[in-house]
C-alpha cells in the first residue's frame, strides 16, 4: 500500500524509526501511540505494518481535544477549528485514517486513565507525543514505562531535540536507572533490556 501520510497535517519527524520497530518485531506485537493529532504519524505506522504482512496491534491514545497551545491564538501551534467544535480534531482524524482504519484501535481518553487497559509487561512499543511541559512528560514516561516487556520492549517519544522540558523529563526519570537514551529522528528512545540495546 502507497503512504498516506504525506496528505494529513501535522507533525513526523520519525519515518526511519516507525519502520525499523515494524521490521524488528514479530507477528502478535503490541504497539501504543499516544497523541495522535490528525494522524500522520499513525496513518504511516499503519501502513508499514500493513506492508510488513505481519498481524500486529496498534492502539491510538489520545482525547482529541487539542492541548494549551491548541486553544491559544497567540501560540503557532493554533487550532482555529477548536474553538467551534470540540470534536474537531476528532473528527479530522477519523476522516484521515479511513483508508487504514482496519489496522488502528482508537482509544479516545487521556493518556493516565489509559495505561489502566493494559498489563504490566504487555506491550513491545510505546510511542509518547502528547503533552509537552515537564510534569506531564514525566507522568507519561513513568506510568507506561512498566507496561513495556522487559528484555524486548520500547519507550520513545518525540521532540527529545527540540523540546527542552521534554528532554529534562525524560533525562531526569531514565538517567538515575543507568539506562541509555538514543536519540533519533529528534526523539528519544530507550529499550528496555539488559543490554538497553535495540
Amino acid at each position: 500500500m502507497n503512504h498516506i501520510f504525506e496528505s494529513i497535517p501535522g507533525w513526523f519527524t520519525f519515518p526511519e524509526l516507525y519502520k525499523s520497530i515494524v521490521n524488528h518485531y514479530p507477528d502478535n506485537s503490541h504497539f501504543v501511540e499516544i497523541g495522535a493529532w490528525k494522524g500522520r504519524s499513525a496513518a504511516y505506522m499503519a501502513v508499514e505494518i500493513i506492508n510488513s504482512g505481519k498481524q500486529i496491534q496498534f492502539d491510538i491514545i489520545d482525547t482529541w481535544k487539542g492541548s494549551e497551545e491548541h486553544l491559544d491564538p497567540t501560540q503557532p501551534a493554533h487550532e482555529p477549528g477548536l474553538l467551534q467544535d470540540s470534536d474537531y480534531i476528532w473528527k479530522e482524524f477519523n476522516n484521515n485514517i479511513q483508508p487504514v482504519i482496519e489496522y488502528i484501535k482508537p482509544i479516545r481518553m487521556p493518556s493516565l486513565e489509559a495505561v489502566k487497559l493494559y498489563e504490566d509487561e504487555s506491550l513491545d512499543f510505546v510511542f509518547i507525543d502528547a503533552s509537552h511541559d515537564y510534569e506531564n512528560v514525566f507522568k507519561d514516561v513513568e506510568a507506561w514505562w512498566p507496561k513495556i516487556k522487559s528484555e524486548t520492549g520500547v519507550l520513545a517519544g518525540h521532540d527529545y531535540a527540540w523540546g527542552p522540558e521534554v528532554k529534562a523529563a525524560v533525562d531526569d526519570f531514565f538517567t538515575p536507572l543507568g539506562l541509555q537514551i538514543q536519540e533519533q529522528e529528534g526523539c528519544w528512545v530507550v529499550v528496555k533490556a539488559t543490554n538497553n540495546v535495540l
